[in-house]
């Protein structure tokens, strides 16, 4: 008989456990559900600025203008990818982002010429990638949302790298944050998030 209460007292606190574990497990995916759905917002917004910069001839060097127009390519394949692990993966619900509209252009971006308005784009991609950072060492829980995460964070520091190179090598600007070599910080995290541009 004690075998038998102590087998039960065990299987008792197992199923405890795993009742917990099932419940911290359901609490992680809806954090990590908010998450993505706040990414997913931010790559649309992300989309629409590039499309929009490209509408208004914001960029009229066919150079300058593909390379925008292929880093819009790539933010919509992230949002595209970040609604499908909320809603096959985290079994969430996606976030409508269909009216989100554009992040805010400065006047100085939109009267500027391509070298601000280049300097705007390297702007909003570095606060993407240390934004995609912040989220793989210190919010999201789930394995898969941090494995894709954690992809498409390089991506957004990649697009950073040619616009600061943009900026320096071709255009001679001055000004950037550690303008005497192309990559000023050897860690991502240790790059200063730049300030969300305002209109």
């Amino acid at each position: 008989m004690g075998a038998m209460t102590g087998a039960a007292s065990v299987f008792a606190l197992a199923v405890g456990h795993e009742d917990k574990a099932e419940a911290r497990g359901a609490r992680n995916r809806q954090m990590d559900v908010e998450i993505f759905n706040g990414a997913a917002i931010l790559e649309q917004k992300a989309i629409n600025t590039y499309k929009a910069a490209a509408e208004n001839n914001l960029l009229p060097t066919k150079a300058f203008l593909d390379v925008a127009l292929q880093f819009a390519a790539d933010h919509a394949q992230h949002h595209a990818k970040i609604q499908s692990v909320v809603k096959n993966i985290l079994k969430g619900k996606p976030v409508d982002t269909s009216n989100v509209g554009t992040f805010p252009i400065p006047q100085k971006v939109l009267k500027g010429g391509e070298a601000e308005v280049i300097r705007y784009a390297l702007t909003l991609e570095m606060i993407a990638a240390k934004a995609y950072l912040d989220n793989v060492q210190n919010k999201l829980t789930t394995d898969e949302a941090i494995r894709v995460a954690a992809a498409i964070m390089p991506v957004e520091s990649m697009h950073a790298a040619v616009y600061r190179s943009v900026l320096m090598v071709v255009l001679k600007e001055k000004g950037l944050p550690g303008d005497n070599k192309l990559v000023p910080y050897a860690f991502l995290d240790e790059q200063p998030t730049p300030a969300v541009p305002q209109a």
